[in-house]
């Protein structure tokens, strides 16, 4: 199929994004001008009480792979007890099956231990897994009930299961800008986790702002260094208010991030880290950079809008 490319998008929350778009032939462009999008709608309902009914947690997934996302993060393989909202991981994906096969998006799926990669190994379509390794450990207390050793071992575990089932993995280093916890921080442990996911296997690694904790010169800092250091291909996972995440995303950009996880209009934020939820990546904000900074992209406008506007509906009711 052609690819449209998104040429300008909103900036504006309160309204629908409008896009000027060109069609026809893909634009060719080199591998340092491409931005790939990571959607991350199982990011966005993972901390909502009110259980979405699967049938419309599928129908909206189902739209977002017509959207031309690199990547969609769609679900979590982990205890039902602890995470109520992915109780339905089996029956999600299993309906998901045709759609993904017409569909040039990677479909991710969390795993939090050697467990959940083996419940996740058991649909062959899913081409990636993605693990947290966290820089704080009380965050990896909180997030997998290990502490870092125990992750790491863990993480090998996962990474044999991948190999096996001919997975990508990628993992996440959770905390990556610092924690609320009061914790030692420094950039040197985040190198420190980047050689232990290296170690263990890693296919992809992607710094974790769980909390919100990067202002923008810790944005610029970190994916500088990670451009010198990482021998892996490395993106960005950031939480973020509304209003700082265009700068961020720019920031990355500007540092070497060729990887952006992002969710539509910035719902969403991670249960285990904090009281309060920091919401997502905003993907209309991101698009707008990666337009106005002259990169490319694969998203669909025409579809995006559409989900946009799927995205308001169903998390409006919900929220």
């Amino acid at each position: 199929m052609d690819w449209i490319f998104i040429r300008r998008s909103c900036d504006g929350a309160q309204n629908a994004p409008q896009f000027v778009i060109s069609e026809g032939e893909p634009i060719q462009s080199s591998e340092m001008n491409q931005i790939s999008i990571v959607e991350c709608p199982r990011d966005a309902w993972q901390g909502i009480h009110e259980f979405i009914p699967t049938a419309e947690k599928v129908v909206y997934l189902k739209q977002l792979l017509q959207c031309g996302f690199h990547t969609i993060d769609a679900g979590s393989f982990v205890s039902s007890r602890a995470m109520p909202q992915m109780a339905d991981a089996y029956e999600l994906f299993g309906a998901l099956e045709e759609a993904k096969s017409k569909s040039p998006t990677k479909l991710l799926a969390i795993v939090a231990n050697e467990g959940g990669a083996k419940r996740a190994a058991k649909y062959d379509f899913i081409d990636a897994w993605g693990y947290p390794l966290s820089v704080s450990d009380l965050f990896q207390q909180r997030n997998s009930r290990k502490d870092i050793p125990g992750a790491i071992e863990d993480l090998k575990r996962v990474k044999s299961v991948a190999s096996d089932h001919n997975v990508e993995l990628v993992v996440y280093l959770s905390m990556a800008f610092g924690n609320p916890y009061g914790e030692a921080y420094d950039v040197d442990m985040v190198l420190e986790r980047l050689h232990q996911a290296v170690q263990c296997g890693a296919d992809v690694v992607s710094l974790s702002d769980t909390t919100g904790q990067g202002t923008i010169e810790k944005v610029g800092q970190l994916c500088k260094l990670m451009n010198m250091e990482s021998t892996l291909p490395w993106g960005a996972h950031m939480h973020s208010i509304y209003g700082e995440a265009a700068a961020k995303a720019q920031e990355a950009m500007k540092h070497g991030c060729r990887r952006i996880d992002t969710a539509l209009r910035g719902f969403g934020g991670c249960p285990f880290a904090s009281d309060a939820l920091i919401g997502n990546m905003p993907t209309e904000k991101v698009l707008s950079v990666i337009t106005a900074e002259g990169y490319d992209c694969t998203v669909n406008p025409l579809h995006l809008e559409s989900s946009y506007n799927s995205a308001l509906k169903l998390f409006g009711h919900y929220l």
